[in-house]
């Protein structure tokens, strides 16, 4: 009986050991396919989230995982299903890295050798190569795929029902380049071992924001004696007794001053139309299309004007532009009394204001006929938008 019962205990131990044993092989089994770590601080900054745009740039940022292990191959591969590492890929529709252009590739900890730029499974995937880096990640990983290609809207729908598109990346480290390459011979990178960190990223294109604002032409000019808006006419003379008169004792002035605003891009020119003062049938001398000092008494020139204070951007056009007085009346070209009056001063460009002072001057000879003389002068100002 005794003997039974040793043997019965010995056949309990026996499937007790067994069983022992099951439950240590299954976790070695589970371990061998298990996933490296994700990466940190993942993230895939674009230039342009418009549908389609070319040479977007891709700034790739993330902070390894693991940091005993060189990395000598890093892959983003561009999914329009989802970001999961080893599920299959669906390239984004219309989507591509282009013949890869890769700035400013930096492993921070490692150093040596040339990352080289990739295209593979026929553009979805962008593969950086250093086969001759050292060293081990001890922070940040950055670059920038200058190259890219947004997917379109048929990843999502036409432009006119689903403008905004998701799609992902996914990022892969690798301990060598060969690493990299068996990974992506394998069902086009869809394996989930080879690798060290790993991680996804949601990206997405969005409708554009297309904001018109409109801006008219526009043109503000004044021509005023002391403030804008009062009246510029004004009687030209000296006092003799109660009156005031022009005669052949001084050269009287008088000061008009006009305003210009405009966003013409080309400026504006400001011309000169009217006539020299009259009385009846007679009238005085107008100066000339030369510049001509006048002077108290003279028979020649006895009506003049000129720019005395150009403003900003303002250029008095010649003769109009000198120390003297001119008012021309010539025939044969432009003058005052043409239709479109003449050339007088040049704004060149957009101005916000500017303020300008002409001078007008009159003197009568001992010979001038008494009246009262009058004279309309406009200017007149004309944008070149």
């Amino acid at each position: 009986m005794k003997a039974l019962f040793s043997k019965g205990r010995r056949l309990i131990y026996g499937a007790v050991a067994t069983a022992l044993t099951a439950a240590v092989v299954v976790p070695n089994l589970l371990t061998s396919s298990v996933y490296a770590a994700q990466v940190t601080s993942r993230s895939i900054e674009i230039s342009s989230s418009t549908a389609g745009a070319t040479g977007v740039s891709y700034q790739v940022g993330f902070t390894p995982a693991t940091t005993a292990t060189t990395i000598q191959a890093i892959i983003v591969d561009f999914c329009s299903n989802d970001p999961i590492i080893g599920d299959s890929c669906t390239a984004p529709t219309g989507f591509s890295v282009g013949t890869p252009t890769v700035t400013g590739v930096t492993v921070t900890g490692q150093t040596g050798g040339t990352w080289t730029a990739s295209s593979q499974n026929t553009g979805r995937t962008l593969e950086l190569a250093n086969g001759s880096s050292t060293g081990t990640p001890s922070g940040a990983v950055t670059f920038t795929l200058t190259t890219a290609t947004n997917p379109n809207f048929a990843t999502c729908g036409t432009p006119d029902t689903h403008p905004n598109c998701s799609f992902y990346g996914r990022i892969l480290t690798f301990a060598t380049t060969a690493n990299a390459t068996t990974w992506l011979g394998t069902a086009n990178g869809s394996a989930n071992t080879g690798f060290i960190d790993y991680g996804g990223v949601a990206l997405s294109t969005s409708a554009v924001i297309n904001i018109t604002a409109k801006v008219m032409e526009t043109l503000s000019f004044c021509v005023y004696n002391a403030t804008c808006g009062d009246d510029p006419s004004f009687t030209i003379g000296h006092a003799v007794g109660s009156a005031t008169v022009i005669d052949s004792s001084a050269v009287d002035t008088s000061n008009v001053k006009f305003d210009i605003a405009t966003n013409a891009q080309s400026g504006a020119i400001i011309r000169l139309k009217g006539d020299t003062l009259k009385s009846g049938s007679n009238s005085l001398l107008a100066a000339g299309a030369a510049a001509q000092t006048i002077a108290n008494g003279d028979t020649s020139h006895q009506f003049g004007v000129r720019v005395s204070t150009a403003g900003t951007n303002i250029t008095a056009t010649s003769p109009y532009n000198a120390a003297g007085y001119a008012f021309d009346t010539s025939t044969g070209g432009e003058n005052v009394t043409t239709t479109y009056g003449d050339d007088f001063a040049h704004l060149s460009g957009p101005t916000n204001s500017s303020t300008s002072t002409i001078t007008f001057a009159a003197t009568a000879a001992n010979t001038t006929p008494a009246g009262t003389y009058t004279g309309a002068e406009q200017l007149i100002a004309t944008g070149t938008f």
